[in-house]
């Protein structure tokens, strides 16, 4: 009796599928800003909407296992056009897939991604089409993690899985010569991931790009609401019921390594490029994280395609996805070809090189331009010098504290200082830079001027056991004078 109650119960579900189910809208105005291909595939696509059902843990992992089915002959069709050589292993506990393309791009010998596929936390393998075209496409070694999914698997596991395998990368390879891509909850990942590596002090690597972003488990923002039934998932029933609670558990959504758009981001963060589209139900939280970005001055491009769904990137013939992913690739290689940080070659102090210069540019970017002074106790060690060239010289980090509460904390608003360039050997790293900020408070005796400043300069720190020892700055003190109107130094009377 069981197995004609079970079949009932599917056909049931089958039919309200089928009742609940709609081809996606498209007039002839938004046929013209489109190519056919894309036209003949929108034409294809219908949204489901189950707005009174909370599938079961056996309901997600059926979904997975057909979904599964799909992606095996995506990858078949992967392997046949492009002949990669897979490589299944694991990396700290974490299965891992590695995709070498067969032919490596001119430059790329040397350089590695780090691939984090999507589905929703519920579906999806570290060879999915994505990963394995674009590990093509970009002619660059790649490993593709196969963390665990949801419901099984709730938060923390995958985004601890991927940040071990970011852990064991950061530290075979040069950072600077990694890169990182992710799909739709990978991009989660990878966010997520990042933010921890940098509340680690972990260095970062040279830029990520992140497609079709899923940044924001809460449903906020005008996209979500307004590409409802445009998108092929919809908000109502797969966004939240699908994705977000079989992945979150107990967890608050608004938890920054759950929804990477309410983290804290710094300039140390990685250049980043977003892809996304107009019919994308994800657009809003690519835009904001675009600007959140912006404003932590990490370079940034969000590239917006034309009438595009979540995730059309994954379509290797479709011209709008060939178009983003020929942008994503520029991007990425221009960033890998930028070599402005110099590190020491032999192999047994590269480590502490990269670790150093974490060290100083958690300094800049959390302490003198983010103005969280209480930091400083984990950055410098106790007994630290400062020696400031014209601005005297500071011996002990009270008085360093001292010094920065009344001299950058109080003098000077909005202040903001721009690496220009670092050089690292040893256990010194050197920083050119710009400092800039409005004179709101005394600074050196000399009363406030209401105006703004920017001035150059040149510091060199030196490190020990983790922390920073010593400081030695030189800056243009007569060129910030000068533009604040001030010729010579006049005493608060």
């Amino acid at each position: 009796m069981k197995k004609p109650v079970q079949l009932i119960l599917s056909a049931l579900v089958l039919i309200i599928l089928a009742s609940c189910s709609s081809k996606l809208s498209i007039s002839k105005g938004q046929e013209a800003t489109l190519t056919p291909q894309a036209v003949a595939l929108l034409q294809t696509f219908k949204v489901v909407r189950l707005p009174f059902i909370n599938p079961s843990d056996k309901m997600l992992i059926n979904a997975r296992n057909q979904f599964a089915v799909i992606e095996k002959a995506q990858l078949e069709e992967m392997k046949a056009r492009f002949h990669p050589l897979i490589q299944d292993t694991t990396i700290e506990n974490v299965k891992v897939a590695i995709i070498i393309p067969k032919n490596i791009k001119p430059g790329n010998e040397d350089k590695i991604m780090l691939y984090i596929h999507g589905g929703g936390y519920i579906m999806g393998s570290a060879t999915d089409r994505t990963g394995v075209l674009m590990a093509n496409e970009l002619g660059i070694k790649t490993y593709s993690v196969d963390y665990h999914l949801a419901p099984e698997a709730k938060y923390p596991v995958a985004l601890n899985e991927c940040l071990a395998v970011y852990k064991y990368l950061v530290g075979k390879y040069d950072p600077r010569k990694i890169i990182g891509l992710s799909t739709s909850a990978g991009s989660g990942h990878m966010l997520g991931a990042l933010l921890k590596a940098q509340e680690l002090n972990l260095p970062m690597i040279k830029a990520i790009a992140l497609l079709s972003p899923g940044v924001d488990l809460t449903n906020s923002g005008d996209a979500i609401t307004a590409n409802d039934g445009r998108d092929l998932i919809g908000a109502k029933n797969q966004a939240d019921k699908f994705f977000a609670a079989p992945y979150a558990g107990k967890a608050s959504l608004t938890d920054p390594f759950v929804s990477p758009i309410y983290g804290k981001y710094t300039s140390a963060f990685p250049p980043t490029v977003i892809v996304t589209g107009t019919r994308d139900l994800f657009l809003s939280g690519s835009v904001r994280l675009s600007w959140k970005l912006k404003d932590a001055h990490v370079p940034t491009e969000l590239l917006v395609s034309e009438g595009m769904w979540h995730a059309f990137t994954n379509y290797p013939d479709l011209p709008e996805a060939i178009q983003s992913r020929n942008a994503v690739e520029h991007f990425l290689t221009a960033q890998l070809k930028k070599e402005n940080v110099i590190a020491v070659t032999a192999a047994g102090l590269k480590n502490d090189t990269t670790k150093n210069i974490a060290i100083v540019k958690k300094f800049i970017n959390e302490v003198v331009n983010g103005g969280h002074l209480e930091q400083v106790d984990q950055l410098w060690a106790p007994d630290m010098t400062w020696k400031g060239g014209s601005l005297g010289e500071i011996d002990g980090i009270d008085n360093y504290k001292k010094f920065l509460a009344a001299n950058v904390g109080k003098a000077f608003t909005q202040m903001h200082l721009d690496v220009k360039e670092v050089i690292a050997s040893g256990d010194k790293v050197m920083l050119r830079f710009t400092n800039s900020g409005h004179n709101t408070g005394s600074f050196m005796g000399m009363k406030p001027t209401g105006k703004k400043a920017e001035w150059t300069g040149m510091g060199v720190y030196r490190i020990r056991n983790g922390k920073i020892a010593e400081g030695w700055f030189s800056e243009d003190i007569l060129q910030m004078y000068q533009q604040l109107g001030v010729s010579t130094l006049t005493k608060q009377g």
